[in-house]
Order: C-alpha cells, then sequence, then structure tokens
C-alpha cells in the first residue's frame, strides 16, 4: 500500500491537493504518499493531545482507514494538511472524552459498591447486635418476679399505661411503678452480669 522508490506510480512531487484527488479514484499510491507525508507532522501534532505514543499512532491508522473507506464520499478540503489535522484532533478528543467518561463511571461504580459493602456489612453487625439484645434480654427477664415480668410485658410489648397496667392487674398506680422501676433495675443488672 505505501510508496516504494522507483515505482511508475511516483507521487513524491505532487501537491496535497493532486494526491488527494487520485487517492479519491482509488489511486493507493497517492494514498500512500499522503500518509507518509503528513505521517510525522500529524505524530508531532498527536503528542499534544495524548501523553501515549500508541494511541497518537493507532489514532493516525484510524483516521487514515477511516479516509479509505469513505473517500468516495469525501469532498476535496480547501486544505488537505488542515483537514488531516482537525480529523486527528477529533479522534483523539473523542477518544480522551470516553476515557474520562470510562474513569468517572468507574469510579462511581466502585464507590456505589464501597457503600453497599459497608451497609450490608454493617447491616449483618446490627442484626448480630440485636439478636444479642434480644438473647440477652430474654435471659435477663427469666430473674424477674411473676408480678415484675407481667407488667414490664404489658408496658414494653403492648404500650399500655400506669394505670390500663393496674386496672388489669388489680394492683394501684404506684404499685406498677414501682414492679417496672424494679423490673427495669434487675434487667439492667442481670445483662451486666451476662456480659461480664
Amino acid at each position: 500500500m505505501f510508496r516504494k522508490p522507483g515505482t511508475s506510480d511516483d507521487w513524491h512531487g505532487r501537491s496535497a491537493e493532486e494526491l488527494w484527488t487520485a487517492f479519491q479514484s482509488g489511486n493507493r499510491g497517492a494514498f500512500s504518499e499522503l500518509f507518509l507525508r503528513y505521517y510525522e507532522q500529524l505524530f508531532r501534532y498527536g503528542m499534544n493531545f495524548s501523553s501515549g505514543s500508541e494511541v497518537v499512532k493507532d489514532s493516525i491508522q484510524k483516521l487514515f482507514f477511516r479516509l479509505w473507506q469513505k473517500r468516495t464520499l469525501l469532498s476535496r478540503p480547501r486544505s488537505v494538511r488542515g483537514y488531516l489535522f482537525v480529523s486527528l484532533r477529533r479522534i483523539l478528543l473523542r477518544l480522551h472524552e470516553r476515557e474520562t467518561s470510562r474513569r468517572e463511571r468507574n469510579a462511581r461504580y466502585l464507590e456505589q459498591e464501597d457503600e453497599a459493602f459497608v451497609t450490608i456489612e454493617e447491616e449483618i453487625v446490627r442484626e448480630e447486635q440485636r439478636k444479642r439484645r434480644m438473647e440477652l434480654y430474654r435471659k435477663s427477664v427469666e430473674v424477674l418476679s411473676p408480678r415484675q415480668k407481667e407488667a414490664l410485658l404489658l408496658r414494653v410489648d403492648e404500650g399500655m399505661s400506669n394505670g390500663e397496667i393496674a386496672k388489669i392487674m388489680g394492683i394501684s398506680d404506684k404499685r406498677v411503678r414501682n414492679l417496672i422501676y424494679e423490673a427495669t433495675r434487675r434487667i439492667r443488672e442481670e445483662i451486666y452480669y451476662l456480659t461480664e
């Protein structure tokens, strides 16, 4: 595809416009001359947009590949050199935008995964703590007298007021307060004892 010195189709001395016209007609020699003539300039220019020489080389290849594929659809630019530079710049900027977008998307994904992992881990810890508290509560309630247990369960499980509990148990409000106070004190002591 590239020019071989001494061939009959020597395009070396032709203008960029003549090369473009011949390349659009399908002349591979003219196309090779365009590539060879502008490659170094395009490479130096492309390095302004990318720190990776391989990225720039690949982008130049991509540019010329696209040119060859679409040669019959292209019109003749006012400046072939300018057209090539602008086209390479677009390719490199799009590539940079895609890479930036991909990095941002990956960073967001990793943040969400970290948050989800921490959330799941925290939920497991909370559930274990809740189970442990319930187990301690059940064990500590066992040491209560039947009247303390009844008053406390009506308060905690049923959410009843002292007056309602007093009516159900047939005792005074003051006695209900005392039973609940004694029950909570004994539960605290028992939990302290069980956790040591």
